[in-house]
């Protein structure tokens, strides 16, 4: 499971969660999801952190993580 938390435009912390890698990139390709400038303040898989950084960096590492995954 993935569990993405941010901080809106508010400065409120918000989190959203993610069944599996291909809901999150669903989610991280629709345009009208989450600004690329808010800042994404950790994404956890299985309570694990892998990010810190934009949102609009995310959709990038995500990919390379992937390929992370499928290597171990």
């Amino acid at each position: 499971m993935f569990e993405l938390t941010y901080k809106d435009s508010y400065h409120v912390e918000r989190t959203l969660k993610y069944e599996d890698y291909e809901t999150l990139m669903l989610a991280l390709s629709g345009c009208v999801t989450l600004p690329d400038t808010l800042y994404v303040t950790s994404l956890t898989f299985n309570g694990k952190e892998v990010y810190q950084g934009l949102v609009g960096d995310l959709y990038r590492f995500s990919i390379r993580y992937r390929i992370f995954l499928h290597q171990n």
